[in-house]
């Protein structure tokens, strides 16, 4: 990957199957700072939503069967970071996205999939019962409602190692070349079923500091983590910037209504009001 450059090997592959891997394209001491940074997040905003009493719009979590709580998500995050959002700029991620669209690439969306469990519960707060799975689904089945185009493009940075046991991203190859029509579940939109073979795909075992670059019509999902350790992946999507587009359209709005409850938090514990609990 000299340069960042792909092979044409490489943009045959992601033409084919809709997604690519580029192993270990973080550094270990990158991949620490980028645990380092999950867990600062994680901290704030839990804390936050107690000092608060209010769960953060940004927290997504959920209360397994066997009664522990695992956070599945924090949405979005650059704003409360300055080293991940750095990376969101990263020639590493821009370069081969740029090469795959023929544009410069343009930041939409970013998240953090945690899959991690608590070791200890937080009372106070609303959880929905449930596990953190993801259903079978592509992400253009939401990205359609703020009209993003169907050649967004994302890129996945397993922040620790991803196995068969802490639920894996999980692809059906091939999948890209057009929209499947999804339906309303439970946990978010999945694709119709009959239309893809639940027990099809393949899991992407992937050490941590690896790169996913996938399709927004590319089929995934991923089953619920069965380790008590985190499964984090970084995941940014970008648009082609030949598309005009809003500056932070689909997560502008949360940033927005939740940045005066962060910062109301960290009054409270300058004022003495507030004592960290996680």
């Amino acid at each position: 990957m000299a340069n960042y450059e792909l092979t044409q090997e490489q943009l045959d592959q992601f033409d084919r199957d809709g997604y690519l891997i580029l192993e270990k394209a973080f550094n270990d001491e990158e991949v620490r700072r980028m645990r380092e940074e999950a867990d600062y997040i994680l901290r704030l905003i839990i804390n936050s939503s107690l000092a608060n009493q209010r769960k953060s719009g940004r927290l997504d979590w959920t209360l397994m069967p066997e009664g522990n709580q695992h956070v599945r998500k924090i949405q979005p995050i650059n704003d409360l970071s300055l080293y991940l959002s750095q990376v969101s700029n990263d020639e590493r991620l821009i370069g081969p996205l740029a090469r795959i669209m023929g544009s410069r690439p343009v930041l939409m969306e970013e998240k953090l999939n945690y899959k991690q469990p608590l070791p200890n519960p937080v009372e106070g707060l609303p959880i929905k019962q449930g596990d953190d799975r993801f259903p079978i689904h592509n992400d253009w089945a939401y990205y359609k409602a703020q009209n993003y185009p169907q050649d967004v493009l994302s890129s996945a940075i397993s922040i620790d190692d991803c196995t068969v046991d802490n639920g894996p991203l999980h692809v059906w190859p091939g999948t890209h070349k057009s929209h499947l029509e999804h339906e309303k579940a439970d946990i978010g939109w999945e694709v119709k079923s009959g239309l893809v073979d639940p027990s099809g795909g393949v899991d992407i075992l992937a050490p941590a500091g690896s790169v996913m670059l996938f399709h927004a019509l590319l089929v995934h999902n991923s089953r619920p983590n069965g380790t008590l350790l985190p499964r984090r992946l970084m995941i940014y999507s970008h648009y082609p910037s030949r598309i005009s587009m809003g500056i932070d359209v689909r997560n502008g709005p949360k940033r927005l209504a939740e940045s005066p409850y962060e910062h109301a938090y960290y009054r409270m514990k300058e004022q003495g009001l507030y004592q960290d609990k996680f």
